[in-house]
């Protein structure tokens, strides 16, 4: 069924470019890793917390810089 495949395309897709984005969050800890930053925020250069690194190891954004930059507020 045509609208089967579609669907299954689709979602394919988009699975795909959310593994993407995180693999690219990964790549870009591992170089803060090498430069001595890890655990810093890429935004306000704020600490990240343990609690939120140890609940996602490749955050490279405080909560609150994370919000603001998805409300497109930076």
């Amino acid at each position: 069924d045509q609208g089967t495949d579609d669907f299954d395309r689709t979602i394919s897709l988009e699975v795909s470019s959310r593994e993407y984005h995180i693999l690219r969050q990964i790549e870009r800890a591992l170089e803060k890793i090498d430069e001595h930053t890890y655990g810093i925020c890429d935004i306000s250069g704020d600490e990240i917390p343990l609690a939120r690194l140890e609940a996602v190891p490749y955050a490279t954004m405080t909560v609150k810089s994370q919000e603001r930059l998805e409300k497109g507020l930076i």
